[in-house]
């Protein structure tokens, strides 16, 4: 028996997109009518006699953010690329992944999770970046076994996932290193997250093993390409130091920082040296190939999916924490000096 979402709808008073957002676990469609269509499509499932056996198995990805008016690109283009590839894996081995954002003070997230204990939701992969001790507590007592990415919570009990930031960083610094660059400053994006957290502390570290401390500084330069731009012209207006090779957070201050220095006049890499922390979107058109460290969210998102199926199946019983290592991608960016 094929059920259709026009008969559906026809029968429940409701349009056949909000049967289609309620099957397909959508946003845009509130849990009581989501349960109401389920229920009803169970009902019509049982009636045809078909085997409750076939259940899809579903296991569901939460990203956990800030309520702000917008969110810079870097960050919606790692949410996105974690859920294809989270969706791909999950396929493959026989699961679909729906998707799931929770706004951090505007939704009840305790209610949703466990919603989705009643809705049969069999694993989840938690996107939590910008979660904090006090939001993890939400957790306490649901059964659905889950994975944590992009967070460490220090819970022995749970499976996390985390990309090694502190390794990438160093591995950008000492590239810089051995090209004869000691004058390096760090040009950090407004936005605080874990993952941004931890690559602040492996420069600080790092220039403090090389005895750089005092020449060491983080300088907040804008969250968004543009106010990156703004900003750094600004910066290089008022004669602030300009040093001879410049880390960047991600690839937003990579694009706004070198696109005001090329505006300025200021040669790349001949008078700044430049190594950012992710790869260029192909989008992005700059004069010149950065040197960037490459960080493997899609690869991290899979490997989560396939931690996560064998906890849900039994096949293991030990909690884990995952570290991705990243890759230096060789670029035209950064000039050696003697």
């Amino acid at each position: 028996m094929k059920i259709r979402s026009k008969d559906i709808a026809k029968q429940l008073g409701l349009s056949e997109a909000t049967v289609s957002m309620a099957i397909n676990n959508r946003s845009g469609v509130s849990m009581e009518t989501r349960k109401r269509v389920l229920r009803y499509v169970e009902e019509l499932k049982a009636e045809s006699g078909e085997n409750p056996e076939a259940k899809e198995r579903v296991l569901r990805m939460f990203a956990f953010i800030e309520d702000r008016p917008f969110w810079d690109a870097s960050e919606e283009t790692r949410v996105y690329t974690s859920y294809m590839e989270a969706g791909r894996a999950a396929r493959e081995l026989g699961y679909r992944l729906d998707f799931v954002h929770i706004y951090k003070n505007k939704d009840d997230f305790r209610k949703i999770l466990m919603e989705s204990e009643q809705e049969g939701i069999m694993g989840i992969f938690l996107n939590a970046a910008y979660m904090k001790e006090e939001d993890y507590e939400c957790f306490q007592g649901i059964k659905i076994p889950f994975i944590v990415a992009d967070q460490d919570f220090e819970d022995s009990s749970k499976d996390s996932i985390l990309l090694n930031n502190r390794q990438g960083v160093r591995q950008g610094l000492n590239y810089l290193w051995e090209n004869g660059h000691r004058d390096i400053l760090y040009f950090r994006n407004s936005h605080d997250f874990f993952n941004m957290y931890q690559r602040r502390d492996a420069y600080g570290e790092y220039m403090a093993a090389k005895n750089c401390g005092r020449s060491a500084e983080i300088i907040d330069i804008g969250g968004s390409t543009q106010e990156v731009y703004d900003r750094m012209l600004a910066y290089i207006r008022e004669g602030k130091r300009l040093p001879t090779a410049v880390f960047s957070e991600n690839y937003e201050v990579t694009i706004g920082l070198s696109n005001a220095l090329v505006s300025s006049g200021i040669r790349i890499p001949e008078d700044v040296s430049i190594v950012g922390f992710d790869e260029l979107p192909g989008t992005a058109i700059l004069s010149f190939k950065p040197v960037c460290i490459r960080a493997l969210h899609a690869r991290k998102a899979r490997i989560a999916v396939e931690r996560l199926v064998d906890r849900v199946e039994g096949r293991t019983e030990e909690a884990v924490q995952i570290l991705i290592n990243t890759e230096l991608v060789p670029g035209n960016s950064v000039n050696r000096i003697y």
